[in-house]
């Protein structure tokens, strides 16, 4: 199976990348600094069951791990 890792997924093209490798089948891993209860990650998660891994990650944070 395909794996995908997508940083800031929360909106916008990483989002879009997200959904779309979703719907193709494709193990998602997404990551986002701002991650919501109710967002479209979660939902996305919930219809791709072992397959979309919701992560918080910054980037931009010194101490976040690598």
């Amino acid at each position: 199976m395909k794996t995908v890792l997508i940083t800031g997924a929360n909106r916008g093209i990483g989002l879009g990348h997200a959904r779309r490798f979703a719907e193709r089948g494709v193990a998602v891993f997404a990551t986002a600094r701002r991650i919501d209860a109710d967002d479209e990650l979660h939902r996305l998660a919930h219809a791709h069951p072992g397959r979309f891994t919701v992560l918080h990650y910054d980037a931009a944070d010194p101490d976040a791990p690598a």
